[in-house]
């Protein structure tokens, strides 16, 4: 999808930092709608009407426009709205069941929304590129001296702000063909401060439009690419985020089915959970797929044989996701190179699990921790409220002092881009794009990714997202 920001847009960021461009975007837009006005109303001074008959007229056209959507659409559903859960919900199930051939008489855009703070929807529109600005752009962040700055990238999903409360946002883009409810249904339903809180689905130019809870360090797959293997204090931080998580998803019976690194979002305190379109709700005791669910590579055993399975899988998932955070690599691949091995599922079901794999350096309570988690009879395996009573995701302060804070975690990684982020304090705080509505305030040596305060001394790099979160 081709958006009007993209030509030019080099020459635009050689010369201006993000706040500039947004703000000359909203001037733009403004002066567009003064003299839309000014037209409407040379037109009506030329018939001669009053004040009143305009506004009587604009109603009647209002209205009429309000009617003509209504029969467009099914049941009447058509144009923006706020709306509940349910509301949502009935929404994406309409979406995901009609035919091709009746989306040529939907609305130009429609949807439902679920947050009235963040999402400013105006006469039932919510214009992209108008009411919400999406930037396809992905961010790179290397420091412009020796070693190494945290890399973090929006370039798997677009970034979104709100043009009047200035919120950020992620866009997950799905073409109406891909769409399907379940990518929303357990997202909407289910809140936790520890999965990606939905904001609202929009249908514009034939793709959904899913706007979520913005994660400011990317996915630990995208920390894993750009830093490398991540060291322990790191790793039991995120490992307790996502326990928590799941440990809420399974209090309610549900199971994720696809942990692992791209489907776990860093923000500035916290790590969540996105993508649920595998995810399921059991009714008995055991779910019984009609096919697998997830990705081969962090499959339990019992997922592999398709026999029937519980919420332990992901547990087993994330004991596997662990091993990737410890080496950088998936499990099995290192031994078993993926040009030799096309699948990996006659091997999960002979040899699981790899505990081969597990990180030489790894302490011996993170190894004792792995076996539990990753135990091959998921009656034995522990669950995630056991998990989290564990000693290795609660070391004394004294054994590993950076766990306790996600801030000291990177502190000796992000040294360098704090230094030069003090150098330029004045011209950084100017142009942030941050705003108190986000709910996270900035602290020094976190994790937390100012976009604005980056722009100064950070490449932008542009081109559309190569695919979505996951």
């Amino acid at each position: 999808m081709d958006y009007k920001y993209d030509n030019g847009v080099e020459l635009l960021l050689a010369h201006m930092n993000i706040e500039d461009i947004i703000n000359a975007a909203e001037t733009l837009y403004q002066l567009e709608q003064v003299e839309e006005e000014e037209e409407a109303g040379l037109s009506f001074e030329e018939e001669g009407l009053s004040q009143e008959e305009m506004d009587e007229n604009e109603e009647a056209g209002d209205t009429e426009d309000s009617r003509s959507h209504q029969k467009d659409c099914v049941d009447g559903v058509g144009g923006v709205r706020y709306g509940t859960v349910t509301d949502l919900l009935a929404f994406v199930n309409l979406l995901s069941s009609m035919q091709a051939a009746a989306l040529e008489h939907l609305p130009e855009e429609m949807g439902v929304l679920l947050n009235k703070t963040f999402m400013v929807a105006k006469k039932g529109r919510y214009k992209i590129n108008m009411d919400v600005l999406l930037f396809p752009w992905k961010l790179t962040y290397k420091n412009p001296g020796p070693g190494l700055v945290p890399k973090g990238s929006f370039g798997k999903v677009h970034l979104a702000q709100d043009t009047t409360s200035r919120k950020r946002m992620a866009c997950k883009l799905i073409p109406m063909e891909n769409f399907k409810a379940a990518d929303v249904e357990f997202q909407a339903r289910y809140h936790h401060e520890n999965i990606a809180e939905l904001y609202g689905a929009l249908l514009y130019d034939q793709n959904v439009h899913l706007f979520m809870e913005a994660g400011e360090g990317g996915s630990v797959l995208e920390k894993l690419d750009s830093c490398g293997p991540m060291r322990e204090f790191e790793i039991i931080w995120v490992t307790k985020q996502v326990l928590r998580g799941l440990e809420y998803l399974h209090s309610h019976n549900v199971i994720h089915h696809d942990i692992k690194p791209s489907n776990i979002v860093l923000m500035s305190n916290k790590a969540v959970l996105v993508d649920f379109g595998l995810t399921v709700q059991m009714t008995e005791d055991m779910y019984i797929p009609r096919d697998l669910r997830g990705t081969e590579m962090y499959m339990s055993p019992e997922l592999v044989l398709c026999r029937g399975h519980n919420t332990k899988v992901d547990i087993y998932s994330l004991g596997t996701t662990i091993i990737h955070m410890q080496t950088g690599s998936p499990p099995w691949v290192r031994r078993y190179p993926r040009t030799a091995y096309p699948s990996y599922l006659y091997i999960i079901h002979k040899q699981a699990p790899p505990l081969e794999d597990i990180a030489e350096d790894c302490s011996l309570a993170m190894r004792s921790f792995l076996e539990r988690a990753l135990e091959r009879n998921p009656a034995l395996r522990s669950s995630a409220s056991e998990l989290l009573k564990d000693e290795a995701i609660n070391p004394p302060r004294e054994d590993q002092p950076r766990c306790w804070s996600l801030d000291s975690a990177l502190e000796e990684v992000t040294h360098t881009m704090l230094r030069q982020q003090s150098q330029h304090h004045d011209t950084t705080q100017e142009s942030s794009l941050y705003s108190e509505d986000s709910g996270h305030m900035r602290r020094k040596g976190s994790l937390y990714i100012d976009l604005g305060a980056l722009s100064g001394y950070c490449k932008l790099v542009t081109g559309p997202p190569t695919s979505e979160y996951g």
